[in-house]
């Protein structure tokens, strides 16, 4: 994988992780930047994620349509932005039980992501596979 596609992929990965924070927290209303940010960081763990990285995100996503910034300076996610069942790509659930064999057995281990991590790591694979 060329360096282009690597960073082209992890700059996704991000983008759905800081949106996926938000929409995750839609029911509570709108969220300052403060909070939204160290939720997401402490949601990656590792290294955490840099407030230049992260305000690079928060643009792309109102670029994209898919944040907006309200009256207060809160963030909120666009409805529409948010995938349902109607429009949700189709996930080959055969292959998740592939992935929690490899990483860790009957999914009760720690280091098993969750579901919609397992999904977007399969819609990643598929557009490298398909370019």
């Amino acid at each position: 994988m060329t360096g282009r596609i690597k960073k082209a992929r992890k700059q996704q990965e991000l983008d759905e992780l800081v949106f996926n924070v938000l929409s995750s927290f839609r029911h509570q209303g709108a969220m300052q930047w403060t909070d939204w940010h160290e939720t997401t960081s402490a949601r990656r763990g590792k290294v955490g994620l840099g407030t230049g990285t992260f305000s690079a995100i928060v643009k792309r996503l109102m670029a994209q349509g898919r944040v907006q910034l309200d009256g207060d300076g809160c963030y909120r996610v666009v409805d529409g932005g948010i995938i349902s069942a109607a429009n949700a790509p189709v996930v080959d659930t055969e292959r998740f039980s592939e992935v929690i064999s490899e990483i860790g057995g009957n999914g009760t281990s720690p280091v098993v992501q969750d579901i919609a991590d397992i999904a977007l790591h399969q819609l990643l694979d598929r557009e490298v596979q398909d370019s």
